[in-house]
C-alpha cells in the first residue's frame, strides 16, 4: 500500500500488521488520531507511522527517480 497522507496511514494502521500490539503501531495510532483532531503537526504523526512501519518491516523505500540518478553520476564524476 501506498501511503502518502495522513489518512492513507490511517487506513494502513487498520489494516493486519505483524505485531498488532507493538507500542510503536499503538502511538502511531494515536498521534494520527491526535493530528486528525488538530492537536500535532503532520510531520509528527507521519513519523510516527514510518516508525512503526519501519520496526515491524513493512516499510520499503522508493527507488531513486531517474532525475536523481543522474544527479548522483555526475556527482561522482565530480569526485
Amino acid at each position: 500500500m501506498l501511503v502518502a497522507s495522513i489518512a492513507d496511514a490511517e487506513t494502513a494502521l487498520q489494516q493486519p500488521w505483524p505485531f498488532m500490539d507493538k507500542p510503536s503501531r499503538l502511538e502511531a495510532i494515536r498521534m494520527i488520531e491526535e493530528c486528525l483532531a488538530g492537536h500535532c503537526s503532520h510531520q509528527a504523526a507521519f513519523a510516527a507511522f514510518k516508525a512503526a512501519a519501519s520496526e515491524q518491516g513493512l516499510l520499503k523505500r522508493n527507488p531513486p527517480s531517474v532525475g536523481l540518478r543522474k544527479f548522483d553520476g555526475v556527482a561522482e564524476d565530480l569526485m
